[in-house]
């Protein structure tokens, strides 16, 4: 049995001393611990407060009427005149392939602006068989390195009449050119069309329904600060390099992305294209098109995004047909080659069968 150690006054003060010392230690830790939480849970939460805040704010988009339709939504003029041949950094830019389908009075209600690739033919080949039958369409691209997929393009384009293609290579990191060469095909190009639709190829659009929406619930004669689309809100920036989204400091050095739309399915009024083009041949590239095109830009340009969440599914919620009806105007869809029949077809049946019903009820009176 070892003997009981005895210690004398100044060594059990000591002893005190550093116990309650190892216990402030422990305290502040803490404490610091939490202060360090409640900043963060604080900064995350001011954030989406401030965004959402500053979003809710915004005046929203006017409606066009007989008594102020006569404005004009931009001046093509008012470009430079090298503006046609320049594509933000690129110089010398040109349209390999191109399309004059609108005319200076030609007035399209909507017209589908389709982000493709070059190879994607059976998606631009779904949509021209089903939605694109009810609104005028073209296709998007950028060149590709092969020369057999370059001239079945040109193949393509000699039967449809529907691709504009653009002299950049077509890949991910150049959606930004895509983005903006839309733009810029629509001020020179299309300049009288009430409303564009900037869509990708593998969405369906619920025709019917998306004119119904422009007609009664916007306006025939269009609008003016339109931006409609789903929006994404308090995104922070990937910075991981297991992302394929990954963004280095030094190609966008805040924290968070502002609020911006997912690309999918767009709705623009005229002279929104006009603010945004002009925004992005002045301002430094950035390739992920969403966040620079209707977030960066357009915060620039104090422009109103309109969230249209309530009216963009993704295909997951029709699996059941009995979910489809006219109440959505655009679907994702995970396989467009197939889907994208299959739902024009139920669309276009329920279409027919409210026309039978509406005769039957006309008849019976």
């Amino acid at each position: 049995m070892k003997p009981t150690k005895h210690f004398s006054y100044y060594e059990q003060l000591s002893i005190r001393r550093h116990a309650m010392t190892g216990r402030l230690y422990s305290l502040i830790i803490s404490l610091g611990g939490l202060t360090l939480i409640t900043f963060s849970l604080w900064t995350i939460w001011s954030k989406i407060f401030s965004v959402d805040e500053a979003h809710a704010n915004h005046a929203k988009y006017h409606i066009l009427t007989m008594e102020n339709v006569t404005s004009k939504p931009f001046e093509l003029r008012s470009l430079s005149d090298g503006d046609l041949h320049s594509l933000i950094d690129l110089p010398s830019f040109n349209f390999n392939i191109n399309q004059k389908v609108c005319g200076d009075n030609n007035t399209h209600l909507v017209v589908a602006l389709v982000h493709t690739a070059p190879s994607h033919y059976a998606k631009r080949q779904a949509i021209r068989d089903t939605w694109a039958k009810m609104i005028p369409t073209l296709f998007f691209m950028g060149l590709t390195n092969s020369s057999v997929t370059q001239n079945n393009i040109k193949l393509e384009n000699q039967l449809y009449s529907d691709i504009v293609q653009g002299d950049f290579i077509d890949c991910y990191r150049n959606l930004t050119y895509k983005h903006v060469m839309v733009l810029k095909w629509t001020l020179y190009y299309c300049p009288c069309a009430r409303y564009l639709l900037k869509i990708d190829d593998d969405t369906f659009v619920n025709a019917p329904y998306l004119l119904e929406l422009l007609n009664y619930r916007l306006s025939p004669l269009g609008a003016r600060d339109l931006l409609m689309c789903q929006l994404n809100f308090s995104t922070m920036v990937k910075r991981t390099y297991r992302s394929k989204w990954r963004v280095s400091y030094a190609e966008y050095p805040d924290r968070w992305y502002p609020v911006y739309c997912l690309g999918w399915a767009i709705i623009y009024s005229p002279d929104v294209i006009y603010k945004l083009y002009t925004g992005a041949q002045v301002t430094p590239y950035f390739w992920i098109d969403d966040v620079h095109i209707t977030g960066t830009i357009a915060v620039k340009q104090n422009i109103t995004k309109t969230d249209m969440s309530e009216i963009a599914v993704s295909e997951s919620d029709l699996q059941d047909d009995k979910n489809i009806s006219r109440k959505f105007v655009f679907c994702l869809l995970m396989d467009p080659d197939q889907s994208m029949r299959k739902y024009w077809n139920t669309i276009t049946n329920l279409d027919d069968n409210m026309a039978v019903s509406s005769s039957t009820l006309g008849s019976s009176k």
